[in-house]
């Protein structure tokens, strides 16, 4: 096994407002599929389940939705949805039956994983001829801070932002991935392939900008050293996070289609 470390942990803190800033994309995303009730789904690196509940609801009680993570503390095991717990660094050992899945989808997760080349073939190999595949990453971009109190505020928004970026991509994250997933798609066959990217403007108070608190506070000891940080610097981002006259360009989203050719 890898002794790569998993950078975020699965809290409340970090995945609710995450939901809540990606769960209408993937939505929207997934409603180009003709998903059909009865169909066998997969949620690679399930998080709180939102998307694995969505997809319960939509495949219907004769579908079924496999949900895998490492921590799957917040995840529930229902009727169609069947939970298991897998260290994705050790690759996608699940009891599927290879070419057998109507739809596998993966958000925020191949990007953190120094086999993601890997398990997007291994993702390919458990669809079904027809089946679909539906993934999205964070993908490294310039922070735009529209507004915020003072200059000083503004240039503490920018740094901190911009060192968690750092420090992720340091740890082994890989955020220009979701750049490439497309080619990989089309070098692995696939048809379909559709992308797109996206960044919502933010603000403070809202789920995105207390995703960027939460993201502070757990990288807290290692933002200090990275971009010449103090207490009072986190503490004042933290602030400046749910102060509503705080505007700011959030996360930039890519996201990416393919089916399985028939």
């Amino acid at each position: 096994m890898t002794t790569t470390a998993y950078q975020f942990r699965n809290a409340p803190a970090q995945l609710g407002p995450l939901q809540q800033v990606l769960d209408p994309i993937t939505r929207h995303d997934l409603a180009k599929i003709p998903i059909r009730p009865g169909w066998q789904a997969l949620d690679v690196g399930a998080g709180a389940g939102s998307i694995t509940r969505h997809l319960a609801d939509t495949v219907g009680p004769t579908g079924g939705v496999i949900a895998v993570d490492l921590d799957t503390g917040l995840l529930d095991p229902t009727s169609v949805i069947d939970v298991h717990r897998r260290d994705l660094r050790d690759g996608l050992d699940l009891p599927i039956t290879p070419d057998s899945l109507d739809l596998i989808h993966a958000r925020c997760v191949l990007e953190h994983l120094a086999n993601r080349t890997d398990l997007l073939r291994q993702m390919i190999a458990l669809l079904r001829p027809g089946g679909w595949l539906a993934v999205g990453e964070i993908v490294y971009s310039p922070t735009v801070i529209h507004r915020a109190p003072a200059a000083d505020d503004r240039d503490l928004i920018h740094r901190v932002i911009h060192a968690i970026l750092d420090i992720l991509s340091d740890g082994g994250t890989d955020l220009d991935w979701g750049n490439h997933i497309h080619a990989h798609l089309l070098d692995a066959g696939m048809t379909h392939v559709h992308s797109h990217t996206r960044a919502d403007t933010w603000t403070g108070g809202g789920p995105g900008c207390l995703l960027l608190a939460d993201n502070a506070h757990q990288l807290h000891d290692r933002l200090l050293p990275v971009a010449d940080l103090d207490e009072a610097d986190l503490t004042r981002f933290g602030e400046l996070m749910t102060d509503p006259t705080v505007s700011l360009r959030g996360y930039q989203f890519t996201s990416s289609l393919a089916r399985k050719p028939e």
